[in-house]
């Protein structure tokens, strides 16, 4: 993780779960809630009308619909299955690079004219990120396509020198992308004008940095068939005109109206949006999992907001979820759930660590299935009535 990743990351980051509940043929009845009973403390519960979107806030969910066009790194090369700071702490997709460039805003700004807006993949080929080899993504959406061919070629020189990257390095396949390394590091960036987008995609293989060995052959090859992988990829997404982006709706079947409302705490964190199954997988701390589980479940939307909101099929799929996300580990043991909200299912995190939060629970309503984390026992417990509160009153 970059520098300003890991500092986005303090404070919060993913739970790692285990795998999903087999279920049975019928979904078993949760018991009775009253929910005038429920502590959702000072959280909202009342289901909403979200309005019209101001012009950044449509590029922000321009950025957001374009995830789910953004390849799993998984997909690209099948090591890279970890994404343990995806769900609540990285800035995935975003209408400036603060976070994903390591230049300025204002550097950024001078270099794009005619961005839109973006989004952002990274994961490892292990859990254990000080050992692991990284692969990101972060994908760069222009009104135009003379507009990303000239930001392709003014980003790469100034963020090699942010990176102190000093030798240019010509990818095999992809002549026309622009990389650079530093010699004896086993770290390349590239950046690829394709159509209206930028691809800017970095190798870290962080064993090798640790050791002082490099092997620049591979780090081509993996930019190569990432390259291939993305851009084949992104020829599917369908922009918006820039013209047209405040005309598109925020929300979908009332998904974001029903997802709870973030309090300013959470203010830090990934914005709130929408992400069709493909979306919501780069959000997915364990995408392996996910994959499966999301297709058995019958998943199609995830609210993103004060926590996670997904839409299954059915009532038993959300039930599935709810297992899938909530079954207990070697780190994780189960506690009890919220004052008269029995169904939901709650976890503590054993080691004391400020880099993940402490609890999280999960509930299924319906066919829909919310879950939430905290570093507070009163706050998840809250979050999670309150979420349960909303579905109720929404159906």
């Amino acid at each position: 993780m970059r520098r300003p990743l890991r500092a986005l990351a303090v404070g919060l980051a993913v739970l790692s779960l285990g795998t999903a509940g087999c279920g049975s043929d019928s979904p078993t009845p949760p018991p009775a809630v009253d929910i005038s009973q429920l502590d959702v403390g000072s959280y909202a519960t009342a289901p909403r009308e979200i309005g019209k979107p101001g012009f950044d806030r449509a590029r922000l969910s321009e950025g957001q619909r374009l995830g789910s066009f953004v390849s799993l790194p998984m997909d690209i090369d099948p090591r890279f299955t970890s994404q343990p700071y995806s769900e609540t702490s990285s800035l995935m997709a975003f209408i400036e690079t603060l976070y994903n460039l390591n230049l300025s805003a204002e550097s950024f700004k001078a270099n794009t004219p005619g961005f839109i807006a973006g989004f952002y993949s990274l994961a490892y080929s292990e859990n254990e990120i000080s050992l692991a080899t990284s692969l990101t993504n972060t994908v760069l959406l222009f009104s135009d396509e003379h507009s990303a061919t000239s930001a392709a070629a003014a980003l790469a020189p100034a963020v090699a020198a942010k990176e102190e990257l000093s030798e240019p390095v010509g990818i095999s396949k992809h002549r026309d992308a622009v990389a650079y390394w530093k010699p004896g590091t086993q770290e390349l960036h590239s950046f690829q004008a394709s159509g209206q987008y930028v691809i800017y995609t970095e190798v870290k293989d962080a064993a090798k940095i640790a050791v002082g060995t490099t092997d620049l052959p591979a780090m081509i090859s993996l930019v190569d068939k990432s390259l291939d992988t993305v851009g084949a990829r992104l020829r599917e997404f369908r922009p918006t005109p820039p013209d047209k982006l405040t005309d598109v709706p925020m929300d979908h079947d009332g998904m974001l109206g029903r997802s709870l409302p973030r309090p300013t705490e959470d203010g830090w964190r990934n914005p709130p949006g929408l992400y069709d199954r493909a979306g919501a997988l780069n959000l997915s701390s364990d995408p392996v999992r996910d994959k499966k589980l999301f297709d058995e479940a019958g998943v199609d939307w995830l609210a993103y907001n004060a926590g996670h909101l997904y839409r299954a099929e059915n009532p038993k799929g959300a039930q599935l979820v709810r297992d899938g996300h909530s079954a207990p580990n070697k780190l994780h043991r189960r506690i009890g759930p919220p004052k008269n909200l029995p169904d939901a299912r709650c976890l503590e995190y054993r080691p004391k660590d400020i880099l993940i939060p402490r609890f999280h629970c999960v509930v299924a309503y319906d066919r829909y299935t919310a879950e939430v984390w905290s570093d507070q026992l009163i706050d998840v417990y809250q979050r999670i009535s309150a979420q349960y509160a909303m579905l109720a009153k929404a159906k």
